[in-house]
């Protein structure tokens, strides 16, 4: 994982933004305030160039997924979808400069390389089974709605990527992941520091488009210590889990298992702060 250092006035602190993508095995009364503050966050953020260096691993364990799960996805449309609700998102990254994640400049760390590609987050990995990347923005919600939509390259089998939330700092790869693999599953699960600690085992389902080329819109909402899970603005699953119930970071991760040249693009992140 990336650690950002920047030396900047306290009020640009929040912004830091220090990344690390390995890991192997007082209430805002208005949302108009919340989003004019995201908007100078972001106004702030891309000033800076935070420097990046190497990355903790998070070890995988036993959490992969099989590799026969592919099954025929069915409509993306749903009326579960918390786009239909929720109005502008708060924050959007569209990746034109990459300074929300610390990325103006590329990283790589001989295991992935993450940088900025026309308008997108491109993730490359160079090696099969070294662990899950992940990289965060410096925004810190609690409650939210986060969306990420993913775009296939070089992917398939037991290889997963996804959306990482509420990680307490950037340096140990601490958070909630929700990834889902390149044979059509999905989990949920929680890095301590030390292991990845499964909250909803590898389950298929048909909202999942697999294979190359192809495109997932994921989202994960938290309301305090609930967790409701989304694929393509379906409603997946819900969780409960209380560990971690303060703001964090969010962002995104991958994890090669069986094609070492995976890659993928994440084309956008949404966010939604809720009360």
């Amino acid at each position: 994982m990336k650690k950002l250092i920047l030396i900047i006035p306290f009020c640009l602190l929040v912004l830091s933004s220090c990344n690390f993508p390995l890991i192997n095995s007082a209430t805002v009364s208005a949302s108009e305030v919340s989003t004019r503050v995201a908007q100078t966050l972001q106004a702030a953020a891309n000033t800076s160039n935070p420097t990046v260096t190497n990355q903790p691993v998070i070890p995988l364990g036993t959490t992969t997924p099989t590799k026969t799960a592919i099954i025929t996805p069915t409509a993306t449309t749903s009326p579960d979808d918390p786009r239909l609700t929720l109005g502008s998102p708060t924050f959007t990254d569209s990746f034109t400069s990459g300074s929300g994640m610390g990325l103006k400049t590329p990283y790589s760390d001989g295991a992935i390389t993450m940088s900025i590609e026309n308008g997108g987050l491109l993730m490359v990995n160079n090696q099969a089974n070294a662990g899950i990347r992940w990289r965060l923005e410096y925004l810190t919600p609690r409650n939210f709605y986060l969306e990420g939509t993913f775009k296939t390259i070089t992917c398939s089998g037991s290889d997963f990527y996804g959306l990482v939330s509420r990680s307490p700092n950037y340096t140990d790869g601490v958070g909630y992941y929700f990834g889902i693999s390149c044979a059509g599953q999905y989990s949920f699960m929680r890095y301590d520091g030390s292991n990845l600690n499964t909250i909803i085992d590898w389950t298929s389902d048909p909202a999942l488009i697999t294979g190359e080329n192809q495109e997932n819109r994921i989202g994960i909402m938290f309301k305090d210590d609930q967790m409701t899970l989304y694929i393509n603005g379906k409603l997946i699953q819900e969780a409960s889990n209380d560990v971690l119930k303060l703001k964090g970071h969010y962002g995104v991760f991958q994890s090669a298992i069986d094609n070492p040249t995976m890659t993928v693009e994440v084309e956008e992140i949404n966010e939604w702060d809720l009360p």
